[in-house]
């Protein structure tokens, strides 16, 4: 059924245009297109999936030919999780990754389920598998965010509905240089590396048709995995953003626990059906310090 699925899920977007979202999701990343396929080849034309690539992206993304889908599920799902593979949970990114310590993605959820009780990323061939866990208090109807990539990989977002049902967009991504997580987001031997002030969270609200919002935020912080070595041969500690609470004058949006597969100096994206006044962003790391919004970008 999963290949089925699959194979119709091709046929609806194998003609699509490869998808250029401008405005505030481009800031993520000068240049970056993303696309809606499936996945496209890392030996041929990069922005035209073939027959070939799409095979193997069906092989690759089918849980039954996962070695670790099943222990993903069990641990992050739920033992006893009702999952289903979908189309319309759509993991928007790039297909070629060639700088995996910063990928920038998008998912679009579906209209029935916009008032999901949680949501979990999850990049399955990275050491750091989960990247986010969102908990909402409104509806949502897209987020993104800047991740890393350790390798080629199946991305799948998996979105909990009311009955307690899982819904799970996958794609495959390829990556040009492995690597994302145990390397650094900037390299002082080779260019000038310039640290931010640790824990300033920039803050910007975007109108969107209908009255709705799109909520951007970036917090300064290094992120680091705790697999990159220093210059000095040193392995670097892991130290990350792992809770960030985002309310209005309304009250709660959301409460989301993050981890080092999140990029340094992390953007995140919410898209809601209707704006707020007064965002406020409440952060806490891993060595305990705390942190608040108090400015916009």
């Amino acid at each position: 059924m999963f290949k089925l699925y699959l194979f119709l899920f091709i046929l609806c977007f194998c003609n699509s245009a490869t998808v250029l979202l401008a405005g505030p999701f481009s800031d993520f990343k000068a240049g970056a297109e993303l696309s809606e396929e499936l996945t496209s080849s890392p030996t041929v034309n990069r922005n035209m999936p073939t027959s070939d690539s799409l095979d193997q992206a069906i092989k690759n993304l089918d849980p039954q030919n996962s070695v670790m889908w099943d222990e993903l599920r069990e641990n992050l799902l739920g033992i006893n999780s009702r999952v289903k593979f979908v189309e319309d949970v759509k993991v928007i990114m790039q297909d070629h990754v060639e700088e995996p310590h910063e990928v920038p993605l998008i998912v679009k959820i579906p209209k029935r389920l916009h008032a999901f009780t949680k949501f979990i990323l999850i990049i399955e061939n990275n050491p750091i598998q989960q990247v986010i866990e969102l908990n909402p208090y409104k509806k949502i109807e897209a987020l993104g965010m800047n991740v890393r990539l350790e390798d080629d990989s199946p991305v799948r977002a998996a979105v909990l509905d009311q009955e307690g049902v899982w819904h799970v967009g996958s794609k495959m991504v390829f990556v040009a240089s492995p690597g994302g997580c145990s390397s650094p987001s900037c390299d002082p031997t080779v260019e000038i590396c310039e640290q931010g002030e640790v824990g300033k969270i920039a803050v910007k609200q975007y109108g969107r048709e209908g009255k709705a919002e799109r909520i951007k935020l970036k917090i300064t912080h290094p992120m680091e995995t705790g697999f990159v070595v220093g210059v000095d041969g040193e392995v670097i500690p892991e130290y990350y953003v792992n809770k960030i609470h985002v309310d209005d004058n309304n009250g709660p949006i959301a409460d989301i626990a993050t981890y080092a597969a999140l990029s340094s100096d992390p953007v995140i994206l919410l898209d809601l059906p209707e704006k707020g006044q007064s965002i406020r962003v409440h952060v806490k790391d891993s060595q305990g310090l705390e942190f608040f919004s108090h400015n916009t970008m």
